[in-house]
């Protein structure tokens, strides 16, 4: 019998709207999930109800602030409920991680009408539906993209109708939309004189009275998605292949194959991977998506470049433009900020220069003593030989008793010359090091004639990328000595204490 550690729960359910049309309604899932909670005797904390959502994965809203409220530490959710295993997930992989966040935070899985618990009995049944729930999902999935093959070979759009299009009949083809379909024209003309960027072309279709269907003003990334996507010339290009559609196309394919990267001059040409004009690019990421910054200069009307830090993730909120300078200058007053002060130098290198004396001291007395146990089986191998010719030995036996006495020696030398560290100022290396990172910003700055070391002196310092949200710098991981620096400065007590800082000798 289960123990009672908590009698609180929350209730999920969810239909799509071709359950609804069977019978399996929200409201009866939650009359079912309510009726359980009362006979279980539970106090029902919250029901999160989800319209439409497909089970597929486990980024559906309401699923989310269901999740999130049981991991919620002030509240103390024991039980989370729903009418059936597929309502939770379609996938086994995703059921069984997030039931395993779930019971970190004290919470268990329950369904109505299955009988599933902790025991051994409950587990086997609660894999074999989840898996059952996922073999359905596949099925489904396979019937659908099948029915979706034979459409879109027959020309017709099985999607939401892209901007300049409109579907009149449910699971009817395009029509164009008269009302938008000459800005998407536009735009395409204006693009293919290879005198706009992404950008630009959105400007100019915003001052046109150009709107999105929802009313927003036009942006880059919707520029780029539209003027690539060879919709716009009745052709289907989805699964690696390309298909006629059966519909009216607002552009010729020659003005939208005039509008596509190999055609427009500025465009020719192979990208370096790290670009010398873009220091910073594919190491600076947006903080939101993930995606790493990627940079390009832009030509205005007049022939002037505008360099560009930008990534074009259509969904992401922080999408956009920055320019070069104001980027680059942030981090170097970043990096500024971050420097060692001299206060920290001067207690970070006697720490270092105290830990080094006493590692060679200790170094020493550990080499002494390799070198006298090397003399010791020294003396016993010429005893063996000895022994050998006093005819003590066989010849096999002299034999076996030389190499084993020869791998030990070998060993102890081996051993020796792991620990044998070359000679050198501890005091100049710390001098030549905060050289370097006494003033980041500015060192930064003047490695600009040698690109290679400039990208190997950020990534040391930093070695995760930086996130930059287009006003400041996220919490990145830092190489050891601005690490140090960084809490010395948060508290004053432990100045330069953390471990790491010792060069290290292994027995």
């Amino acid at each position: 019998m289960e123990s009672e550690v908590s009698k609180t729960c929350v209730i999920y359910c969810r239909v799509s709207s071709a359950e609804q049309v069977s019978g399996t309604s929200l409201e009866m899932q939650e009359r079912l999930c309510r009726d359980y909670a009362r006979r279980e005797n539970m106090e029902v904390l919250q029901c999160f109800v989800e319209e439409g959502e497909s089970a597929k994965t486990v980024n559906r809203t309401k699923f989310q602030e269901a999740l999130n409220f049981c991991t919620n530490k002030k509240k103390d959710v024991g039980y989370f409920i729903v009418h059936k295993l597929d309502r939770f997930a379609r996938n086994q992989n995703d059921h069984f991680s997030t039931q395993a966040m779930l019971r970190r935070y004290g919470t268990k899985l329950r369904s109505v009408t299955e009988n599933i618990d902790e025991s051994p009995m409950g587990k086997f049944m609660e894999g074999v539906l989840s898996s059952v729930a996922e073999l359905d999902n596949n099925v489904r999935a396979a019937r659908s993209k099948a029915g979706m093959v034979e459409k879109v070979q027959k020309g017709i759009w099985v999607w939401q109708a892209p901007l300049g299009y409109a579907r009149l009949t449910p699971g009817g083809n395009l029509v164009i939309d008269e009302g938008l379909a000459p800005y998407i024209k536009l735009a395409f003309e204006e693009y293919s004189k290879g005198t706009h960027t992404f950008q630009s072309i959105s400007d100019f279709l915003k001052k046109r009275g150009f709107l999105t269907r929802s009313g927003k003003n036009p942006c880059a990334q919707l520029m780029e998605k539209m003027l690539r996507n060879p919709i716009y010339c009745a052709k289907i290009r989805v699964w690696g292949k390309e298909y006629d559609g059966n519909f009216a196309p607002i552009i010729d394919e020659d003005l939208f194959m005039r509008c596509q990267p190999g055609a427009r001059k500025r465009y020719v040409g192979k990208r370096e991977k790290d670009n010398p004009d873009f220091p910073l690019r594919r190491f600076i990421v947006c903080p939101a998506c993930g995606t790493s910054l990627t940079g390009s200069s832009s030509t205005g009307n007049k022939g002037v470049k505008y360099p560009y830090y930008h990534h074009h993730k259509q969904t992401c909120p922080h999408a956009g433009f920055i320019p070069k300078e104001t980027l680059e200058q942030n981090f170097v007053e970043y990096l500024q900020e971050i420097s060692p002060k001299l206060k920290y130098e001067k207690v970070f290198k006697a720490v270092v220069m105290e830990v080094w004396q006493s590692n060679y001291k200790k170094l020493d007395s550990e080499n002494a003593r390799a070198r006298k146990e090397i003399e010791v089986l020294e003396a016993e191998r010429q005893r063996v030989f000895d022994l050998h010719r006093a005819g003590k030995y066989t010849d096999q036996e002299f034999m076996d008793q030389k190499d084993l006495v020869n791998i030990k020696i070998q060993q102890k030398k081996i051993l020796l010359d792991e620990k044998r560290v070359e000679e050198f100022s501890m005091e100049e290396a710390l001098n030549y090091s905060f050289n370097f990172v006494r003033h980041s910003g500015q060192t930064w700055k003047e490695l600009s004639d040698l690109p290679a070391m400039r990208m190997r002196f950020q990534n040391q310092a930093f070695p995760q990328k930086v996130t930059y949200d287009g006003k400041t710098f996220g919490t990145p991981e830092m190489s050891l000595i601005y690490a140090i620096n960084q809490q010395s400065g948060a508290d004053k007590s432990k100045v330069v204490t953390l471990r790491g800082i010792e060069p290290r000798f292994e027995a």
